[in-house]
């Protein structure tokens, strides 16, 4: 009995510390579809099922690359993982995609490859996609086209989460402040451990428990307390 009350408080963390990011921002994409919206692939339903005005949908004109991009409105997040709704029965559309993280909103995209869909066959027009990347934009990308009617890419989002944190931030809904003890104040959203390490200007040689912010060999000249940031203490 305690060990399924530990998974259950241990899975109950993972669905707190996860905070969907795509209210803080803005969508938009390579062409529009009649009526769709790039908003159609951040507002609810949760589904697969194709609507123009509930699926994000780039035209069907043979243009030699489409894309889906989230701008936040905010400096930067750490992403952990992004999930994918595809529209239903359209897995030869989706074929071939690949999701960026990145810091400029440079087509084709110059940033961190989070994913790249592999040959041979279809993916799965579900996925959640793990990115665990610091950056500014979200970029669904695609150059490999229809496959079936060879009219060229097409993005046809239904749904999409992109879950972390603001840089800085952690915890249950992103409420924690990171330690100013690590680098940049930059943590893990679901534990605040420091990702780039200790300040060196703070903690001897660098040096701190990742988890918990306290300088393990002490600390530099000037500054006291457990994590060393108290400099006029």
């Amino acid at each position: 009995m305690l060990l399924v009350l530990l998974i259950h408080t241990a899975i109950q963390w993972t669905i707190r510390a996860q905070h969907n990011l795509t209210p803080f921002g803005t969508a938009s994409q390579s062409s529009r579809f009649i009526r769709s919206t790039p908003d159609g692939a951040i507002l609810p339903p949760i589904s697969n099922r194709f609507t123009l005005e509930t699926c994000s949908t780039t035209n069907v004109d043979g243009a030699p690359k489409a894309w889906w991009m989230f701008q936040f409105s905010f400096l930067s997040a750490f992403i952990t993982d992004i999930s994918i709704y595809y529209r239903e029965d359209s897995a030869y559309r989706m074929d071939g995609f690949r999701l960026y993280v990145t810091n400029t909103s440079t087509i084709p995209p110059d940033g961190y490859l989070c994913y790249e869909d592999p040959d041979p066959g279809l993916p799965n027009i579900t996925q959640n996609i793990p990115c665990n990347q610091l950056g500014k934009y979200v970029i669904y990308y695609d150059t490999k086209g229809d496959v079936l009617t060879n009219t060229g890419p097409v993005v046809e989002l239904c749904y999409v989460a992109i879950n972390g944190c603001q840089m800085g931030r952690w915890g249950p809904n992103c409420t924690e402040a990171c330690s100013s003890i690590c680098v940049n104040q930059h943590c893990h959203p679901a534990n605040g451990s420091c990702i780039w390490g200790c300040d060196p200007q703070k903690c001897v040689n660098g040096r701190c428990d990742i988890h918990t912010g306290a300088c393990t060999e002490g600390c530099v000249t000037g500054w006291v307390g457990q994590y060393c940031t108290c400099g006029k203490c």
